[in-house]
């Protein structure tokens, strides 16, 4: 009888213990920052994201220091749930409610749109949106609706090589068609924003060009051991993925890092090396004046290169951000000026 009243006794502290340090765990609600804590680290430690964390300690940036207390948000509002809704198909016109996990990239694809389309039509002026947050959208639901190679009527092939504009069409879904990126599409119609009209005749040929494009100087055209980087072409592509995810060793258009987005955007040319940030800066020469295509380097967080992006000119760059995902910056930027180590022109 003892043996048993010991036993049912250890058995209730141990109990108890377990819970109460459950209980703890469940309501702990800050944590300290210690040595090599980022906003990403704790961010993917804790599952938020670097947006929440930043939010909830009103932080205007990404820099934290040892010692610190931050917040952590509700699991209620940084875990994603296990069921995720399905958005019915939408007329033109019609809204979606956003859902755990959604970024802007992961909901303009769903209905056929480009990022710039889906800001342009909600009025936003940066990439984050939240749970909840209802979003106007323009097209087709593709997680619901398959979609065709082909747009709704066969596009014209006269000599002209135009295209005329249905209903629910989009840039980047006439682009797609035609196996163009939606700058060639606006360069070759003269086109300085992203609106387009019913019937309005587009032209889907680059041969439909009147004016012969300017070649880019050789002084400014990166080249490759294993070939040359058309710099053209390689803004224009890296500008398709405005909106993509950071993702922590990312290479695909479901989430970059840094240096991934530059690897993942040369691939696209050239058989090349997926190098670190580190790596970049080794293998590339020096540039004191850089020109559109060449890379720049900044430092972050700790000694050397550990960040990058694909200068664009005019002091603009273009880059994948852990708090902005793939987005346009500039040298200037007061963050980005006192950690620019200088530009360099990738050659191997």
């Amino acid at each position: 009888m003892k043996k048993r009243q010991l036993a049912l006794s250890l058995g209730a502290i141990v109990g108890g213990t377990f819970l109460y340090q459950a209980s703890a765990e469940a309501s702990a609600s800050t944590v300290q920052v210690k040595a090599g804590d980022t906003l990403w680290s704790l961010s993917t430690k804790y599952h938020t994201t670097v947006e929440a964390l930043k939010s909830v300690n009103k932080l205007a940036s990404n820099t934290i220091h040892i010692g610190q207390t931050l917040s952590i948000p509700s699991a209620s509002t940084s875990q994603p749930s296990n069921k995720e809704e399905k958005p019915s198909a939408p007329a033109t016109g019609s809204t979606y409610k956003v859902q755990s996990g959604d970024t802007l990239w992961k909901v303009a694809t769903r209905f056929n749109m480009s990022v710039e389309e889906l800001k342009r039509l909600n009025a936003l002026s940066s990439n984050i949106i939240y749970i909840n947050q209802t979003l106007k959208v323009n097209g087709s639901n593709s997680t619901s609706t398959p979609t065709t190679s082909k747009p709704a009527e066969t596009p014209s092939k006269d000599a002209n090589g135009t295209y005329k504009v249905q209903r629910g069409d989009s840039l980047s879904k006439i682009a797609s068609t035609f196996h163009m990126s939606v700058s060639e599409l606006k360069q070759i119609n003269g086109l300085t924003s992203n609106t387009i009209y019913v019937n309005q005749q587009l032209k889907v040929s680059k041969s439909s060009q009147t004016t012969t494009p300017t070649t880019k100087p050789s002084t400014s055209t990166p080249s490759t051991s294993n070939g040359t980087l058309n710099v053209s072409q390689m803004i224009s592509d890296a500008k398709r993925y405005i909106g993509v995810p950071y993702k922590w060793g990312g290479t695909t258009p479901s989430g970059f890092d840094c240096s991934g987005f530059i690897y993942y955007v040369m691939k696209q040319q050239i058989s090349t090396t997926r190098y670190t940030t580190a790596g970049y800066w080794s293998v590339s020469t020096p540039v004191s004046n850089p020109q559109p295509g060449d890379l720049v380097f900044f430092n972050t967080y700790s000694s050397g290169p550990t960040h990058m992006g694909i200068y664009l000119g005019n002091r603009q760059f273009i880059h994948a951000g852990s708090s902005t995902g793939v987005t346009i910056a500039s040298l200037d930027n007061s963050y980005w000026s006192k950690r620019y180590l200088g530009a360099k022109r990738f050659s191997k």
